[in-house]
């Protein structure tokens, strides 16, 4: 018994192209793919937190040196 599959283009962040059932969970998969953008979004706040301490720090050493 073949299931019927639906090939989805995935780009370049999921590397070319994925294959789904026709009767697959779309909540699932929408959930799925909304928690890998929040992960994304928090390690990207976390990433620009963590320049501007950088920044910060360094403006504050290299006026007192």
């Amino acid at each position: 018994m073949s299931e019927d599959k639906i090939k989805i283009e995935t780009g370049d962040a999921g590397k070319g192209e994925s294959e789904i059932s026709r009767d697959a969970n779309t909540e699932e998969l929408e959930e799925r793919a909304l928690s890998v953008f929040a992960s994304e979004r928090n390690e990207d706040i976390t990433a620009l937190v963590l320049s501007l301490i950088t920044t910060f720090l360094v403006l504050l050493f290299t006026k007192w040196l």
